[in-house]
């Protein structure tokens, strides 16, 4: 079913009049994307009988040395469930992605549009509002520094 989710792919992004890069040993595409905010590539998976959509929000090391992560990930968690078809995930880098799933069968041009685009809202929304907002800790002195210098 792979070979057919591939070339359903292909037609929905010809249809849309996407520019993209097929690369075939891994079944994905990838369509480059330029919003008013942001340049990024949008990755089209085909895994077996599901086509992953996705693209990266924000690598790892591009977020703040000084992030609270637990207080980003329940951040991202809540959004996922406020924001209509966006879902954003974690790569095993610690990457923050955006991502939206479909089965072969419920693929359709319209379908895959509301994923496409829902990706790409999250891509710019999180730049936009949450990026500049990233839950940071502040340490309120350098105690620790002397503790270290004293007790040690």
């Amino acid at each position: 079913m792979a070979k057919e989710a591939v070339n359903k792919v292909k037609e929905i992004l010809d249809k849309m009049n996407l520019k993209y890069r097929y690369v075939e040993e891994e079944d994905l595409f990838v369509i480059p994307f330029e919003s008013d905010i942001k340049k990024f590539n949008v990755l089209v998976v085909v895994r077996g009988d599901w086509v992953t959509t996705l693209a990266m929000a924000a690598r790892k090391e591009e977020l703040p040395k000084d992030l609270d992560e637990k207080e980003l990930y329940k951040l991202l968690l809540r959004l996922s469930l406020e924001l209509s078809e966006v879902t954003f995930g974690l790569t095993e880098l610690g990457d923050i992605v955006v991502h939206a799933e479909s089965h072969v069968k419920a693929l359709s041009p319209e379908n895959f549009e509301v994923e496409f685009a829902s990706v790409v809202f999250g891509v710019d929304y999180f730049a936009r509002e949450i990026a500049p907002k990233l839950p940071k800790v502040k340490a309120p002195n350098d105690v620790s520094k002397k503790v270290y210098y004293y007790v040690a």
